[in-house]
């Protein structure tokens, strides 16, 4: 039914590209030139821009305006780690903006690793930021992480055996993180099959892994960045969000996240609203990182939270 969900595509109101540092870092944006900004980041780090977000808005109102992140979706760059770290990212979302012409300010917005670049970039920007919207919020601190790398064992002690012994090692992390980025393909499918797969089966309750059998290099330079910026702790010192909370205290927030996300545990959001006194906290009764009622209920919130005047 591609048909179908073309027809109620948005339609793309200007798209094009920012060239820097060996990167052409393309962006669109949808809806109205005139009506408010929304700069948004996302997810990953490695993922793509998704349209559905921009469905979130009344398009008749807001400029949405999303990016491609360095050696993302359709982004190009003769080498995708090339000054490929948080803080160029932060500054090619302003550069797209200037490029853009945007004068308003903006309202930052972000899901799961783009939650944390929405934050940042409020943190980094605050003058031009006049609120905030994230959902599945990942914090980036090295508690968050070990989350997925240490402390999910608890619930899925089966699957880090199976890692294991595929590797006949204990140490899951770097052994996988070195047959990614060998030259072997057979190595790098089964990373990819392995510890790739492994953060999108938190939550399930029927997990296993599959060996690939669709292996492209798409795949396999999305896997890389993701590890690669986790492996350098996502260029973040420890708990900079929250340290930093103090420059974005008064801008409004918004926040939902699953109550049962066993990617990022709710307890993320929850730090986050203690810390912002003027951010709204919606928890959401379902399960997952993402899931149908989570998206219904972002975007209910964010029709109720956006009518609320900034002061």
């Amino acid at each position: 039914m591609k048909w179908l969900t073309s027809l109620f595509s948005p339609k793309i109101e200007r798209e094009g590209y920012l060239t820097k540092q060996g990167h052409e870092i393309y962006y669109r944006a949808y809806g109205n030139p005139q009506g408010t900004p929304i700069i948004s980041f996302h997810g990953g780090p490695g993922g793509a821009s998704r349209e559905k977000y921009a469905r979130l808005f009344d398009l008749k109102k807001y400029y949405f305006i999303q990016f491609d992140q360095r050696g993302c979706g359709a982004s190009i760059s003769a080498d995708f780690l090339h000054e490929n770290t948080t803080q160029k990212t932060l500054q090619d979302a302003f550069d797209i903006l200037q490029q853009l012409n945007i004068q308003k300010p903006v309202i930052s917005h972000g899901v799961s690793w783009g939650a944390t670049l929405a934050l940042l970039f409020a943190e980094t920007y605050p003058e031009i930021v006049r609120k905030i919207i994230v959902s599945s919020v990942f914090l980036a601190r090295t508690y968050d992480a070990d989350w997925i790398t240490r402390d999910s064992i608890r619930f899925y002690p089966d699957l880090w055996t199976e890692m294991k012994k595929q590797i006949n090692t204990d140490n899951v992390q770097k052994q996988y993180y070195d047959m990614l980025f060998s030259d072997n393909q057979t190595a790098q499918n089964k990373a990819l099959s392995y510890l790739g797969s492994y953060e999108y089966m938190l939550g399930s309750l029927h997990p296993h892994f599959t060996e690939r059998a669709d292996f492209n290099e798409q795949n396999l330079q999305e896997a890389r960045i993701y590890f690669y910026y986790a492996q350098n702790h996502y260029f973040l010192q420890d708990d900079q969000i929250l340290q930093n909370a103090d420059k974005i205290r008064n801008i409004p927030t918004l926040i939902t996240h699953n109550r049962m996300d066993f990617c990022c545990p709710v307890q993320q959001a929850w730090d986050l609203h203690t810390a912002l006194p003027q951010s709204v906290i919606h928890i959401v009764p379902d399960y997952g990182h993402t899931s149908p009622l989570l998206t219904k209920e972002t975007k209910r919130q964010i029709k109720a939270f956006l009518r609320t005047p900034t002061h």
